[in-house]
């Protein structure tokens, strides 16, 4: 019976995996941590007051009066910068397959959503950060007993060039199922979404980043690798 374990020299971040072939247990695949006017007040100016002067005669008497100022006013308006223009959400149906042939893995992106609404109370982020979301199948493979996992992918843009973890802090929002892990020969669906930067590109792709495996039993070894596949051009 063959036994796999994860290699030494895989990221420091992956600990000792074992995986045995056919009926071997479950194995533990590491989880990845992913944790977020002025106005001035008017001015006015008095009036002037009315200047008179008078000469008296004998039988006569001049007056004049000076005219009177009109009032005015100055008052500095406020300048306020239009708020950032945020796009209407998008769905569209997609086909993108990643196959691992060495574990037997499919994974199968189905949906995409574009300018997801942000939640309310979050100004800074819904100016900074687009909400993408991504609905995918994942179907583990039967011959060994190696998960998949959700903080196995990543979403990979092309311009602003980035390379985005999934975000948990959206669970429970726009009434949409989470995508969680299948263990050997299962299959699960659901959402992950990720934050990319404002002003994104509509090229996107989706990657599975598989940690590095050996066959403790044999000389055979699985190193880690990265399979892509375009969501959108």
């Amino acid at each position: 019976m063959k036994t796999l374990t994860r290699r030494s020299d895989a990221p420091s971040t992956t600990s000792r995996t074992r995986l045995r072939q056919l009926c071997a247990v479950a194995v533990v695949v590491p989880a990845l941590t992913l944790t977020a006017c002025s106005g001035e007040s008017p001015v006015t100016a008095d009036p002037t007051a009315p200047a008179t002067s008078a000469s008296a005669a004998a039988t006569t008497s001049t007056t004049t009066t000076a005219p009177t100022a009109e009032p005015t006013t100055e008052t500095a308006t406020p300048t306020t910068p239009p708020p950032a223009a945020v796009e209407r959400s998008t769905y569209k149906n997609i086909n993108a397959v990643i196959k691992d042939p060495d574990l037997g893995h499919t994974i199968t992106a189905t949906r995409l959503a574009r300018n997801l609404k942000w939640p309310a109370g979050q100004p800074v982020g819904a100016e900074q950060f687009e909400i993408v979301g991504v609905r995918v199948r994942f179907e583990a493979g039967s011959r060994y007993s190696a998960t998949l996992e959700p903080a196995m992918l990543s979403l990979v843009a092309s311009n602003p060039k980035q390379t985005v973890a999934p975000t948990n802090e959206f669970k429970g929002l726009w009434q949409a199922k989470e995508l969680t892990k299948a263990d050997r020969d299962e299959t699960t669906s659901g959402w992950v979404f990720f934050k990319v930067n404002r002003g994104t590109t509509s090229a996107l792709q989706l990657a599975f980043n598989r940690p590095a495996y050996e066959v403790s039993t044999t000389d055979k070894n699985l190193p880690a690798k990265t399979f892509t596949v375009a969501l959108s051009k």
